[in-house]
């Protein structure tokens, strides 16, 4: 902070992290919904300051500043959290000179989380107008020397810097573990009110080829005889949920994913740490499935069968749909009866066609190979011996993957974090890693999700969509 406040004093214009104001009015309701929204821009770009007492060219405006001098830091906060919920301290108010007179300033730390306002910033000016600073739902950021509403950009960048930090964070901790002499003790503290998952109150580095290994891990599900990093983990896990509260804050109700497909990537990259309803849950799938042909499976998983059912039905009675290719690996998982039974009715649709959709044919195909060959590899049309390679990792055969979908669980990931990063050729690779990662717990759960879809499409056949497909009973 100290170059920040270096450059605040002899700054001749505003930035993305400096902010003047000639004056402020503490009494003005509407003269604090301003400060608050540029408070909430700069603390969700990464941190600033605000002057006060200097114009937009940064001369001194000379105009009284004493009640700014008065307002209570508990004041403030409690401002800011009544528009964003947030509850941890974002401002600190200090004097710093400039021209040799001393000119209170906000000084704004970084947001923890993306900040959201929860209520609009509604007031009426001078004049007796209606005005909005900003609106419910909305989340600013600092573009140059003005605060405005967040674009996929911005808000991609702000979950990146936030994750970095984390990264950063475990990494130095994991340096001092490394670094540590044979016979250090690593002292391992479950975090306060969270449950533990551990099972010994430390570990001792040592220097015996023949000693016990243990594995750090943020996979609860291999906590048996396994460590957990619990601050890693949840750190992740509250960054990633913050995001979808963010989508769902832009929502505004409707079951809709409405930031990039590169987040979803992100998001699907930690699928593990996702703690949200199941309508939000049905939501990523329904995205994934039917909207951006992108990983899903493990959202599948997490659901009712109905509701994944759900998805099915619909693709199925939209056949032009572009993403019913989506729909024929998913019945291939669901095993050959369902896809004999789907297969006929697409025959009945179009026996008499001289011409029949190109995925009729290619469907039929990989029913045949249902009878030689592995489910998922059916799905995917790959044969074993074809490498899948995602940069920084060796290519692994796809022979390799089904018998240990854990390979395949990794390289998903990390294919993901390709794709959030800009690396937009690895979509088609993460989508194949996902059956080979997920697929098999779907054929598990595959007679009830057939009979679940099958129950639901009843007699009708391709083409006949209605609005009452999923009515209550």
């Amino acid at each position: 902070m100290s170059d920040l406040l270096e450059r605040a004093r002899n700054a001749k214009k505003e930035t993305k992290q400096i902010e003047f104001k000639r004056e402020f009015d503490p009494a003005s309701t509407g003269e604090w919904c301003e400060i608050i929204k540029d408070v909430v821009a700069i603390a969700n770009s990464g941190s600033g300051i605000i002057v006060f007492g200097v114009n937009d060219d940064g001369s001194l405006s000379g105009l009284p500043l004493d009640a700014i001098g008065r307002i209570d830091l508990a004041d403030l906060s409690n401002k800011i959290t009544k528009y964003t919920g947030c509850v941890d301290p974002l401002v600190e108010i200090q004097n710093i000179e400039r021209e040799g007179h001393q000119l209170p300033a906000f000084i704004i730390q970084p947001a923890v989380s993306l900040l959201v306002f929860g209520i609009e910033g509604s007031y009426v000016d001078g004049v007796g107008k209606q005005k909005s600073a900003f609106a419910k739902g909305t989340v600013y950021f600092r573009h140059g020397a003005k605060s405005e509403p967040g674009t996929t950009e911005d808000i991609r960048s702000a979950f990146h810097r936030q994750l970095n930090q984390f990264r950063n964070t475990w990494l130095k901790q994991v340096k001092k573990v490394v670094r540590a002499p044979a016979g250090a003790q690593v002292v391992v503290q479950a975090p306060i009110n969270r449950p533990t998952f551990l099972q010994s109150d430390n570990v001792r580095i040592v220097n015996d080829p023949m000693a016990f290994p243990v594995i750090l891990t943020r996979d609860s599900s291999k906590g048996g005889g396994t460590y957990l990093h619990e601050k890693v983990s949840e750190g992740i896990l509250d960054e990633i949920n913050n995001v979808i509260d963010l989508n769902k804050s832009l929502a505004k109700g409707q079951a809709r994913f409405f930031l990039s497909q590169a987040v979803y990537y992100r998001v699907y990259a930690e699928r593990r740490f996702v703690r949200q309803s199941s309508d939000q849950i049905e939501m990523f799938f329904h995205t994934g499935s039917c909207e951006i042909n992108a990983p899903n499976l493990f959202w599948a998983l997490e659901l009712d069968v109905s509701l994944v059912a759900r998805n099915i039905v619909t693709t199925y009675l939209v056949p032009k749909n572009p993403l019913i290719y989506w729909f024929m690996r998913m019945a291939v998982l669901l095993g050959s009866e369902f896809c004999n039974w789907i297969y006929q009715r697409w025959d009945k649709k179009w026996h008499g066609y001289s011409q029949k959709p190109r995925f009729y044919y290619s469907f039929g195909e990989m029913i045949k190979n249902l009878k030689v060959s592995d489910q998922r590899l059916c799905a995917v049309r790959l044969s074993p011996s074809v490498k899948l390679t995602v940069p920084g990792q060796p290519g692994v055969a796809c022979s390799e993957l089904i018998r240990d979908p854990r390979i395949a669980d990794a390289l998903l990931s990390a294919a993901c974090m390709a794709v959030f990063n800009g690396n937009s050729e690895l979509k088609q690779t993460a989508r194949i890693l996902d059956y080979f990662a997920h697929g098999s717990e779907i054929v598990q759960r595959g007679k009830q999700i057939a009979e679940a879809a099958m129950k639901a499409i009843g007699n009708r056949q391709p083409g006949d969509h209605d609005d009452s497909t999923f009515a209550e009973e």
